[in-house]
């Protein structure tokens, strides 16, 4: 277990593999532990570093809880590491901090890929998410052996720091944080996904360069378990893009992604 204190608050990451910086950041259910696999993969040319929120795994529970005091955990995080131009990689409530740390500490960011990111509140399941919290994990994965460190993990967030963000969202203006980033941005969604309801196409405009979008046929809110293999090889040609690269040019094969655009 590695740990740092942030403003006196003891703040839990993991760390894997060696190569450029890597920042994950898990969302609403579960903790840092979901993306074991997925740092595993990429283990041999990058350095990854997974990062438990405030009141989320084996950080702090200490009530700072707004989208502002996680942004400034991620931020003081990535400064005390030592990091610069990290990627960030951000999953349903990740994915909303990812770009809020992209437009907080700009200069920090290299790229960003969300997963499950609502593109509006309406789209967001509430209800799911803000009722029990046990059982939740069970319920979007189901009983599988290899799911038991996840599921045990599930008892040591606090229910406070979900509904905290889920009522701060209703005042947010969401689509302001995607249009906004200029960064390369590779944004993507499971076709099955119960938590984080899949945008129309009308949701989108005409992107621009820097932004594309891609959806996993099988999956649910999970792309990184539920096809992980597939996961895992989009990310690495994510990773692999250079800065004048978009993209718009990764060529996902048909019979394992559909593109949105």
């Amino acid at each position: 277990m590695s740990a740092i204190f942030i403003d006196g608050q003891l703040a839990h990451y993991e760390v894997i593999g060696r190569g450029k910086p890597i920042l994950i950041i898990h969302g609403w259910v579960g903790s840092w532990r979901y993306w074991v696999s997925t740092m595993q993969s990429i283990s041999m040319t990058n350095r990854t570093y997974a990062l438990d929120l405030w009141g989320f795994g084996d950080s702090a529970k200490n009530n700072r809880y707004s989208l502002k005091h996680q942004t400034d955990l991620i931020g003081s995080f990535i400064n005390q590491i030592g990091l610069s131009q990290v990627s960030i990689i951000g999953h349903g409530l990740g994915a909303i901090l990812a770009y809020e740390v992209e437009a907080s500490y700009p200069d920090l960011v290299e790229k960003i890929m969300t997963i499950a990111f609502p593109l509006k509140p309406s789209l967001l399941n509430h209800k799911l998410l803000s009722g029990e919290s046990i059982g939740l994990v069970e319920k979007l994965l189901g009983k599988g052996v290899e799911m038991d460190a996840f599921r045990n993990d599930e008892p040591k967030n606090d229910p406070i720091a979900v509904k905290s963000s889920l009522n701060e969202l209703e005042n947010l203006e969401i689509p302001n944080l995607w249009k906004s980033n200029s960064k390369t941005n590779l944004m993507v969604f499971g076709q099955k996904d119960p938590v984080v309801q899949l945008p129309e196409i009308d949701d989108f405009p005409i992107l621009p360069t820097n932004i594309h979008t891609i959806i996993f046929d099988n999956s649910g809110h999970f792309p990184m378990l539920d096809e992980s293999s597939k996961f895992s090889r989009l990310l690495s040609e994510f990773l692999e893009l250079g800065e004048d690269d978009t993209p718009k040019n990764l060529q996902i094969k048909e019979k394992w992604q559909r593109k949105v655009r």
